[in-house]
């Protein structure tokens, strides 16, 4: 199963993603996240480190 994760960077996203990680190592996790906020770049890490892969894009945005 793949799964997207829309503001995976930020706390709650990358907490989401984390524990769906953990729960379901199967998966295909995918978080998307336009890293305005700051702060969001330190869970990037942790995101990587469990096999989350991010995306960096605006969802507004019809060109990301």
């Amino acid at each position: 199963m793949r799964v997207l994760v829309t503001g995976g960077a930020g706390f709650i996203g990358s907490s989401a993603a984390l524990a769906l990680a953990a729960r379901h190592p199967d998966w295909d996790l995918v978080a998307c996240d336009n890293l305005y906020r700051r702060g969001s770049e330190i869970h990037l890490p942790r995101l990587k480190a469990a096999g989350v892969e991010l995306i960096h894009a605006d969802g507004r945005k019809l060109d990301d």
